[in-house]
């Protein structure tokens, strides 16, 4: 089976990215379980308030309970607030606050009311005030644990039952079934592909795929459809590779990001003729794809007795680099 999808960038993980498509055929319970499953394969550990500066995205969090202030991972409303996002129920790459900071915002959108969800699609979120929150979706519950189930703490499906959904510590809120119908989520994929680290979630990106035998989805092609075009003058470049300025023929000046670990500038210098594939989110140009198409020639000093020119040689890291350039 062949095909192709177009839709945001959720995660990037290892050789893998989930894609988000617009629109509501797949509802929110399915773009629920799916993030839900996305995080548990994760094993991520549990981390003091990790996932709470952008929805969806772990992190090192504060100091407290797992901090070591490197290690990513996600604290109970972290888990839950990722995955509310993926159903379209919190603002994207927004901020999560504390567990009742999440009922508190859902309450006034009018996304839920008070007590268990009842029927064969349903959610519902519980909520130890300032101490503990966690998630059932269709029967199954979400959230963190202590570890003794044999994962890390961090986000995942918990498999001891959930004892506290009947401690009267505990307030249950369930989605609205008005709600849980008409989301404004689309179905989530996730492909496996070679070469994903210039994707960042946000990214809008056009997916062709294969299907392999194990139902396994493996991307063939993966395309920018906003991306635009343009030709300049590399005028400079940034000593960490982060971005870099071309100069139109013109005499404007545009800067362009470069995502981290992409090498698009590994075989570039100044005053390089580039064709530079872009796309633009919140008015910042970030390179796709860079491609030399003339470099400057050589200057030669006056010429000496026997044909070689005067003057200094070239440094070493100049020629070099100008040879990976030409290479």
């Amino acid at each position: 089976m062949h095909g192709s999808v177009t839709g945001k960038v959720l995660s990037v993980e290892g050789s893998s990215v989930t894609v988000q498509t617009p629109g509501r055929r797949g509802g929110v319970v399915p773009a629920l379980i799916a993030a839900a499953n996305a995080i548990d394969h994760r094993n991520l550990p549990y981390v003091y308030g990790g996932g709470h500066a952008q929805a969806g995205v772990a992190s090192i969090g504060i100091p407290g309970n797992g901090y070591n202030g490197h290690r990513i991972g996600f604290d109970c409303s972290g888990a839950v607030g990722a995955v509310l996002m993926v159903g379209g129920l919190w603002p994207a790459y927004s901020g999560v606050p504390a567990d009742n900071g999440i009922i508190s915002q859902l309450q006034a959108e009018g996304k839920i009311a008070p007590g268990v969800g009842r029927g064969p699609v349903e959610v519902t979120l519980y909520d130890y005030p300032t101490v503990h929150i966690f998630m059932n979706i269709n029967g199954r519950f979400f959230g963190t644990s202590d570890g003794g189930d044999g994962s890390h703490g961090g986000g995942g499906w918990l498999n001891d039952g959930a004892p506290d959904a009947s401690s009267p510590h505990f307030h249950a809120f369930h989605l609205l079934p008005s709600v849980l119908r008409s989301g404004p989520s689309g179905e989530v994929f996730t492909f496996t592909a070679d070469g994903l680290g210039q994707f960042q979630p946000g990214d809008k990106i056009k997916v062709a795929y294969r299907q392999s035998r194990w139902g396994g989805l493996i991307a063939t092609a993966i395309t920018y459809p906003n991306a635009k075009t343009t030709t300049g003058t590399v005028a400079s470049m940034a000593d960490d590779g982060s971005s870099f300025i071309i100069t139109w023929p013109s005499g404007v000046q545009k800067t362009f990001s470069v995502p981290s670990h992409t090498g698009l500038l590994a075989h570039v210098a100044v005053g390089d003729t580039v064709q530079v594939t872009y796309t633009r989110r919140a008015g910042i140009l970030t390179a796709r794809q860079l491609a030399v198409t003339a470099t400057p020639p050589p200057t030669a000093g006056p010429t000496a007795p026997g044909g070689n020119p005067t003057g200094s040689p070239p440094s070493p890291s100049t020629a070099s680099h100008r040879s990976r350039a030409r290479g």
